[in-house]
């Protein structure tokens, strides 16, 4: 640890590194490891970010470098919106399955999202689904309203 490449911890200090080239390949040079604990004690978070999909049939392919720009078929675009004067729906709020996504009240611009086949999203209204829409391969723009 006091030959290499090191990094003096600070509070809420931080460390970004990528472990991967562009075209998904492993970098082996971002290898590392953790330092041992000399005095006091040693506190440590992992967050993992992708920049694209990980998996399926859009995962990027080891491919020597070449990134090959390809359209996504079963993408669209999800339009939500809250159209209706319903009091019981003022509090209507979009969710990505349980993952809170926005706001859905009553005149409140719609929600744009990009999302794919299949997947799901919830009106709920206090904390309960009202509402639930799975994407389907009806249109590259898809509007849903309550």
């Amino acid at each position: 640890c006091t030959t290499r490449l090191s990094y003096t911890p600070r509070r809420a200090g931080a460390v970004l590194f990528y472990s991967q080239h562009p075209n998904g390949e492993p970098d082996k040079a971002s290898q590392h490891g953790g330092c041992p604990v000399l005095d006091g004690e040693k506190w440590a978070a992992n967050l993992w970010v992708w920049n694209g999909p990980r998996f399926g049939p859009h995962a990027p392919l080891f491919d020597g470098g070449e990134n090959k720009d390809e359209e996504l078929p079963n993408a669209v675009t999800g339009q939500f919106q809250n159209v209706k004067k319903i009091p019981a729906l003022d509090r209507a709020q979009l969710f990505f399955e349980d993952t809170f996504w926005g706001n859905m009240y009553p005149g409140d611009p719609v929600l744009g999202v990009n999302t794919f086949w299949g997947h799901r999203w919830n009106v709920k209204v206090d904390g309960k689904i009202y509402k639930t829409w799975v994407i389907g391969d009806n249109g590259k723009t898809q509007r849903f309203t309550i």
